[in-house]
């Protein structure tokens, strides 16, 4: 999160790069590799469950 007023164009502009670059590094989202139809079918349960 950035605290940022209307007169810090610069450091707007720095916060955009860096919360651009985290996301790059973080890679591609693992939900779209996943195959949905799987993940719904799959019953999900909680530790008091099991």
């Amino acid at each position: 999160m950035y605290w940022l007023s209307s007169a810090e164009g610069e450091k707007f502009v720095k916060s955009v790069e860096d919360a651009y670059e985290k996301i790059n590094r973080a890679g591609p989202n693992p939900m779209n590799a996943m195959d949905i139809k799987k993940v719904k079918q799959k019953k999900l349960t909680t530790p008091v469950e099991e």
